[in-house]
């Protein structure tokens, strides 16, 4: 019984525990959503629509299309550059991009924003919890 709450994981495959614990979340929810759908449909069946509209009329498309090309590049930086590196210029990059303009005032949030939280992530996951990042 003891050992049904222990797990022995190297220290080289720690970083790969809380991506799986993400993934496993994010596809409950997508089941939940299907799910939600399809008791929707099959209480309007009078309605032509498989599914009710997710994204709202008139949504920001270059902001939406923008995000997912950013999560892509910040994936593949990752191994490129680094955490640190990747970490800075995605959230300096995604804060202009959602702030909407590149006044002087947005320039330096974002800067101070995604130096300051980028070295806090690392310096609490590298070293005060010892968890290895990318």
């Amino acid at each position: 019984m003891k050992d049904l709450f222990t797990m022995e994981i190297t220290y080289s495959e720690y970083h790969l525990i809380f991506p799986k614990i993400i993934q496993t979340i994010l596809i409950i929810l997508l089941l939940a959503i299907l799910v939600q759908q399809v008791l929707q449909r099959m209480k309007n069946r009078g309605s032509k629509k498989l599914f009710n509209r997710i994204m709202v009329e008139n949504f920001d498309k270059l902001k939406f299309f923008g995000t997912i090309l950013l999560l892509l590049g910040y994936v593949f930086f990752l191994e490129v550059i680094g955490f640190i590196a990747a970490s800075i210029i995605f959230m300096f990059v995604l804060t202009i991009l959602l702030r909407g303009d590149v006044k002087r005032n947005t320039l330096i949030i974002s800067l101070v924003n995604s130096v300051t939280t980028s070295v806090l992530v690392w310096f609490f996951f590298g070293y005060l919890f010892d968890i290895t990042l990318p």
